[in-house]
């Protein structure tokens, strides 16, 4: 009658033998010894069956550490005040594996698109070698913020087949929301925006600025200052959003002041750019819902606190983790857009 209760199992169950654990050192077997370890009833060798790292839990300050010396702009001599029982060797050893570990991270989220991509190149020099950092942020076409992204740092003087490799390490899942592309003006970027379908917005500062060169206190012994006042305001009228009569009255008169004996030769140049590239420059007003900044002073001021925080590095490499550190904690700044622009 017993057997008769298990007729009913599968065959392969009834021929099941049950397996024992056997033991690492011995292959004997093994009796419980404790309520968490196992015993070898060989050698009588007991160990953890959840084994665990030994010693102090490791203090995680890295986030801290980083902000203190990179934004806050802290020595590692000033540092010494918080690790009190480290010499500097000690806190500098622990700042690069801050700066490995945190750089090790996955970028953080950024904002929902559609983007508006912002660009510049920060020089840096290494055994008389020339280097570019590549910087690059995003801004929201509805966010009055512009966020970064990490940095890209190439031998070399800043070219454009060097901006191809910055722009191919952005994901493809963010490229694709990428609707626009603004620049300081280096020769090559409109092609760059025309093959992967973005508007182009150029630099007004870096136009401006370069019309303005040598003017001082004593402009007038610079050549052509009377021309170059004329120049500039014809400038300022056809970048603005004017009626067409004024802005064609300001075209023509620019065209007269280029052919002016005392026009310097860059300021021809440079009108002579604006004339064959005046789409770019007004990029802002013929893609309006897309809310474009007309200068990259954001992006200028960022390479300049990326410089300040990176200016104790003394290799590349260091460079490129301190600039990655430094943007992803810095995070975004502020960048309005051409509907938000302040006069």
């Amino acid at each position: 009658a017993f057997a008769g209760r298990f007729c009913c199992f599968p065959a392969q169950f009834a021929c099941m033998a049950p397996i024992h654990a056997k033991s690492p050192c011995c292959g004997a077997p093994v009796r419980r010894f404790g309520k968490r370890r196992r015993q070898c009833t060989h050698c009588k060798r007991t160990w953890s069956i959840r084994r665990k790292k030994r010693g102090r839990k490791r203090t995680r300050h890295i986030s801290a550490l980083l902000t203190r010396i990179l934004l806050l702009g802290h020595t590692l001599a000033q540092e010494g005040r918080n690790f009190r029982q480290l010499r500097s060797v000690s806190i500098a050893a622990r700042f690069a594996t801050a700066l490995r570990a945190f750089v090790g991270i996955p970028h953080p989220r950024l904002p929902r698109g559609p983007y508006v991509l912002i660009v510049d190149g920060v020089y840096f020099k290494f055994a008389r070698r020339e280097w570019v950092l590549y910087l690059m942020a995003l801004k929201p076409v509805r966010s009055r913020r512009m966020y970064f992204l990490d940095p890209v740092l190439i031998k070399g003087r800043e070219r454009l087949e060097a901006w191809y490799e910055a722009i191919d390490t952005v994901s493809p899942d963010i490229k694709k929301r990428i609707r626009a592309l603004v620049s300081d003006g280096l020769r090559g970027f409109q092609q760059l925006a025309a093959n992967e379908g973005w508007a182009h917005q150029r630099c007004h500062f870096h136009l401006l600025a370069s019309l303005v060169r040598g003017k001082g206190k004593r402009r007038y012994l610079t050549q052509g200052s009377g021309v170059r006042d004329q120049v500039l305001q014809a400038v300022r009228v056809l970048l603005a959003d004017g009626p067409t009569p004024k802005r064609e009255r300001a075209r023509r008169a620019l065209r007269r002041y280029i052919d002016d004996p005392a026009c310097p030769t860059y300021v021809r140049k440079h009108i002579l750019e604006l004339f064959e590239r005046e789409q770019d420059f007004r990029a802002h007003l013929n893609h309006s819902r897309l809310n474009l900044p007309t200068t990259t002073s954001a992006m200028e001021s960022t390479g300049r606190l990326v410089r300040k925080a990176t200016r104790t590095a003394r290799t590349s490499e260091s460079l490129r983790l301190r600039a990655v550190a430094f943007l992803r904690l810095k995070r975004s700044v502020a960048c309005n857009g051409h509907s938000h622009t302040q006069n």
